[in-house]
């Protein structure tokens, strides 16, 4: 039957993406789902990586960004897999327009996904549909598909899931190979659902073993375990040995972010900003609840979905397949809750005279190399919502077995669970690129462009002003950047940059314009003095080791990353750089001292002026 159906069920979950995206198909070539926030480097990376494979250079270094250094992309947030193939759509369409079609596509593949692993898992095809709408439909995959399209991309999650439970049950190698295959897939689309994977993988195992120890600790089993592992690091060897690598040059590095965007308690029951059913009643929440990050704290799963689990705990608990997926489910629950609670945005309690915190399990994970990285302990809750998933199609076949018209049913809880998920209309901005950048494309030399806002930005922070669409401009002109975006780079790397050539007085100008209004940042002083006020109840020991960390000693003094000295004048950044153009976008177009900073210091020719944005061509001294 499941081969059969497949199929219709991949169509059925095509025309449920379309809907619940609605108006993207009817706006594919123009708009883009959200449009700010880091959806211009996402696009970015398509054409970065087009770039590369058709030039044969590797895609984990780029020196069109972070000019004249370049950086490494090893542990940038590549969705490699999704990038590679689109190269042929890339060659018939704009990188945004192949951007959207990716998003409507991994919708759909999660939602197939999940319906393969719990039509395996129970049986029934009616449940399994729904528990593929739960997973591919929820709150957190409708809200990471407007800013991160790698957490996003978990279609692979239940389909190794899948494999891993079929390669214990049957010790069939063919398992193992497609397990490896869907490991090695996660890997090239996000490393955090690798080291959730891996954590599930142990886990599960371990439950398997608890009820019987010969399903796992078996000669069969265990070869065909390696095989799979094989083929995920065989893989995976170039990262993988680029990670070890830049792992000892200071890329990872972090420790006060992932005590703030751990997921709130009350996030679970509190429906996110924007829902259809619900309106905005959470929006006053959402402001403090992983330090004002909406889109990180958006693990909502409807009240729908918990009702299911409470009937599947009332009724199935007694059910041993039941019961693990239970205790799996509250693992990730709890390691999405992040090192301390969290409820109502606070994290440190009053009990009479006496305050206090609330250590959790994600708190070891600051100790394992490498997993260290994966800061943003909230995002476990994809593994939260392929557990309830698998629960809801538990419950749905039990109680579709014992009323009249399931069918009917299937369909009405399908409608409240989709009312509930619901963002009409979904969120989508235009793609707007000035015209001056089609003239730059067709200049044939190799130089650079300076964007003003100028700025270098990581996951962990930036240095200057950010600017992401800098890089979706890129995909246009092709020319090389002097600022840029990516996920993870060594501190002292973002502090050389400001040593080139005049950077850094221009860098002071920017500092004298407000910086955009950002939720993030308001929320950023209260967190800071819970964080303080912690620190100074923990033993002494512990207090010294985690003010040893560079970001926590950062974030308590609310200073930016320390800058080397500024040397040389801005005339020389000409010839650093190989310099070709200069754009200047508002407000900072209207700042006076910046442009007259920019027009005296350097060999300038406007040649563009249009909403705002103006654009200069460097010439040589004499042909001014």
């Amino acid at each position: 039957m499941i081969r059969r159906c497949s199929l219709h069920v991949l169509l059925s979950y095509l025309v449920c993406s379309l809907v619940f995206t609605y108006p993207l198909v009817f706006r594919l070539t123009t708009h883009v789902p959200g449009g700010k926030g880091d959806v211009p480097i996402y696009i970015w990376n398509l054409w970065w990586i087009k770039k590369a494979l058709s030039e044969g250079i590797s895609p984990l270094f780029c020196d069109y960004i972070f000019v004249p250094y370049g950086t490494s992309l090893v542990f940038h947030t590549f969705v490699f897999c999704k990038a590679v193939l689109a190269v042929p759509l890339l060659w018939l369409c704009s990188a945004w327009t192949t951007y959207n079609i990716l998003i409507l596509a991994t919708f759909a593949t999660a939602g197939w996904g999940m319906f393969l692993l719990a039509h395996c898992l129970t049986g029934d095809g009616r449940a399994a549909w729904a528990a593929g709408l739960i997973y591919a439909f929820s709150p957190y995959m409708l809200t990471r598909s407007l800013s991160h399209f790698n957490c996003l991309s978990s279609e692979w999650l239940p389909l190794y899931v899948l494999c891993l439970i079929r390669l214990v049950e049957t010790k069939n190698q063919r398992w193992a190979w497609g397990g490896g295959l869907c490991l090695l897939l996660t890997a090239y689309c996000d490393y955090y659902y690798l080291i959730y994977l891996t954590l599930f993988t142990a886990f599960y195992l371990g439950w398997r073993s608890y009820r019987d120890w010969s399903e796992v600790l078996n000669r069969t089993f265990l070869a065909h375990f390696a095989l799979m592992g094989a083929i995920a690091a065989v893989g995976f060897a170039p990262v993988l040995w680029g990670l070890f690598e830049t792992t000892r040059s200071g890329y990872i590095y972090g420790g006060a972010s992932s005590a703030k965007l751990g997921a709130d308690l009350l996030a679970f029951v509190t429906p996110p900003p924007g829902s259809l059913l619900y309106g905005d009643i959470g929006a006053e929440a959402y402001k403090v609840f992983s330090g004002g990050n909406a889109v990180e704290a958006t693990v909502f799963s409807g009240y729908a979905v918990l009702g299911l689990l409470v009937v599947c705990v009332l009724r199935l608990r007694g059910e041993a397949a039941v019961r693990g997926w239970l205790w799996l489910t509250l693992v990730f629950f709890l390691l999405s809750l992040g090192p301390l609670l969290h409820i109502g945005g606070d994290f440190v309690f009053a009990l009479g005279e006496g305050r206090f915190a609330v250590p959790l399990p994600y708190a070891l994970v600051g100790y394992v190399p490498l997993i260290k990285g994966a800061r943003v302990a909230a995002r476990f809750d994809i593994m939260v919502m392929l557990g309830l998933a698998v629960l809801s199609a538990y419950t749905m076949r039990y109680w579709l077995g014992r009323v009249a018209y399931p069918v009917r049913w299937t369909a009405a809880v399908a409608v409240l669970i989709a009312l509930e998920f619901f963002r009409l209309p979904y969120q989508v901005a235009a793609v707007e690129i000035p015209d001056a950048y089609a003239e730059v494309a067709s200049d044939h030399r190799d130089i650079t462009v300076m964007e003003v806002p100028l700025g270098w930005r990581t996951g962990w922070g930036s240095t200057g002003r950010s600017f992401d669409e800098r890089q979706l401009f890129q995909t246009v002109h092709g020319k090389r950047l002097i600022g840029g975006f990516v996920a993870r780079a060594p501190e002292d790397g973002l502090q050389r940059m400001t040593a080139l050539p005049g950077v850094g007085q221009l860098l002071a100008l920017q500092e004298e314009l407000p910086r955009p209004p950002s939720p993030t940042a308001a929320r950023r002083p209260a967190i800071r003095e819970q964080l303080r006020e912690l620190l100074s109840h923990l033993p002494n020991f512990l207090r010294e080791r985690l003010l040893r960390n560079n970001s926590v000693r950062r974030f308590l003094a609310d200073a930016p990353l320390k800058q080397i000295p500024r040397s040389g004048s801005l005339r020389d950044l000409v010839q650093a750089v190989n310099l070709g153009y200069v754009f200047v976008h508002p407000p900072y177009s209207d700042y006076e001292p910046i442009r007259y900073y920019l027009e005296a210091g350097l060999p300038l020719e406007q040649f563009y002026e249009h909403d705002g944005v103006i654009g200069y061509r460097v010439v040589a001294p004499m042909d001014r």
